[in-house]
């Protein structure tokens, strides 16, 4: 696919440090990448995905902003697709956006838009949630911490580019992998990973598991997760405060007959592995990765329990 932006600032490279930790982010210029990566094949009934850790940020979207790159990656899920490294060795599929969610979100319905932020026509298409119109859309208008992102309104054709471009590549990989894995082995498993900053007026759960309560994913693998990671002295929750997006409510279908997948959203305390202020990882890293990994092993032996 050809990307019509320009080339941009700041993918960080995958170096890690001796301690097994990602090395600090660094800013640089460089041609743009693929808007979706998808490695491994489909040797298990489970599927990872990072839909909002990409480091990309065209620079002609960081000109056109309001805000500092570092207020832009706010929202960013800092190191999420290398924490599931470990557990992608197990042989899932690791589905990845390397775009930001400021820049377009994957887990907003595509034409899920602000029409406030844009100038000209707004198709008949467009049909604004809630959280669209709250700026948090599939084209963002706001940032992580509710900043506003744009000098100026951008013309409707940019956001039709980025849905084309952007949101459009990542949902045909991961909808591709998924029907790939569902048809081998008959079930399949979403665990779509995310972050969340912690809340300094609330006690924030480790990990907060969605499901669309009850809607995206069958009952066992829920308690299967909360199970694994409890015994690993994290604290979970489930549904409170993210019942799970887009991507888990359009992908988890549990009781579709012979066309049924499961979705669960994985919500991770940044904290645990990161400090937040400058975006470093800490001796954390480690351990949280080994935790996700135990828990796709947990989840892979459900579905070897469970045949048929």
């Amino acid at each position: 696919m050809n990307s019509l932006l320009p080339p941009a600032l700041a993918l960080h490279s995958s170096r890690m440090t001796e301690g097994g930790t990602p090395a600090v982010d660094t800013a640089q210029r460089q041609a743009a990448p693929s808007p979706v990566l998808v490695s491994g094949g489909v040797e298990t009934p489970i599927v990872l995905a990072s839909p909002h850790s990409g480091r990309f940020y065209p620079e002609r979207f960081v000109q056109a902003s309001r805000q500092p790159l570092d207020v832009l990656r706010s929202g960013e899920d800092s190191y999420i697709d290398l924490l599931a490294q470990p557990a992608h060795a197990l042989g899932p599929s690791l589905v990845q956006a390397t775009f930001p969610r400021v820049f377009c979100d994957p887990n907003r319905a595509a034409w899920d838009l602000d029409t406030r932020m844009f100038h000209g026509t707004i198709p008949s298409f467009v049909r604004p949630t809630e959280r669209g119109l709250a700026g948090l859309g599939s084209i963002p208008r706001m940032t992580g911490n509710q900043r506003p992102i744009y000098r100026a309104r951008l013309p409707f054709s940019e956001a039709a580019l980025r849905i084309r471009d952007y949101w459009m590549p990542y949902h045909t990989a991961l909808a591709n992998v998924m029907e790939q894995t569902r048809r081998r082995h008959g079930r399949c498993l979403l665990l779509d990973l995310h972050s969340m900053p912690d809340m300094p007026d609330t006690e924030t759960a480790d990990f907060v598991l969605g499901d669309r309560h009850g809607a995206a994913c069958a009952n066992l693998f829920m308690e299967t997760a909360e199970r694994v990671i409890q015994a690993q002295g994290f604290t979970t929750a489930r549904n409170t405060p993210y019942a799970g997006g887009y991507i888990t409510q359009h992908y988890g279908r549990p009781h579709d007959g012979q066309n049924a997948q499961h979705a669960m959203q994985i919500e991770i305390r940044r904290s645990l592995y990161m400090d937040e202020a400058s975006r470093a990882p800490h001796a954390g890293f480690g351990p949280l990765a080994d935790a996700l990994t135990r828990l796709v092993q947990a989840l892979l032996d459900d579905f070897s329990a469970h045949r048929g």
